[in-house]
């Protein structure tokens, strides 16, 4: 991220049905203070580095105080699901029992980021390739965010870049 910040992504296999993905979104950062968390599901991820480059996007929004959210972790959830409308980015890209995630995290605090990382490797089925760049999930992102078919790139780095222009452009309504 930056010198001040380190960043954390990951891929969850699945969040057990058995789970309220909502509350336990919310033991996570009540556990871990100085850690900023946001989880999404692992089909609005387009790699890791979407996850990166919607966080990027969020900090820098809150650096310049232009923020569409009250909350950097709901800046993220808007960044990468390409929408203002919080209902809309939830009903996108929101976590969800019995599905591959993504925990997105970021810390000034290194000590607390890596304690939150031990936390998540003993709770949690790791495993980053839910959240790998695919010919499939390149389709639904473009057809969840409006774009043509047609012309949805056939690079994936140039889609990446498509997404991130997209999240980078949002403002506040």
């Amino acid at each position: 991220m930056d010198s001040k910040r380190n960043a954390l992504v990951a891929g969850i296999l699945k969040i057990e049905s058995k789970l309220d993905a909502g509350k336990f979104l919310d033991r996570l950062r009540t556990e871990n203070p100085n850690v900023t968390v946001q989880a999404v599901d692992a089909a609005a991820v387009y790699g890791r580095d979407h996850a990166l480059g919607a966080l990027t996007i969020a900090v820098e929004a809150m650096a310049r105080k232009i923020m569409i959210a009250n909350k950097p972790e709901t800046e993220v959830l808007l960044r990468l699901a390409c929408t203002s409308q919080i209902s809309e980015a939830m009903r996108r890209a929101r976590l969800r029992e019995g599905s591959p995630g993504c925990i997105i995290a970021f810390s000034d605090d290194d000590a607390a980021l890596k304690k939150f990382n031990s936390q998540i490797s003993c709770e949690l089925a790791l495993d980053d390739s839910v959240i790998h760049q695919n010919d499939e999930k390149r389709k639904t992102l473009a057809r969840t965010i409006g774009i043509s078919l047609e012309t949805t790139y056939n690079n994936s780095s140039e889609f990446l870049d498509l997404l991130l222009e997209r999240g980078a452009i949002l403002v506040r309504g």
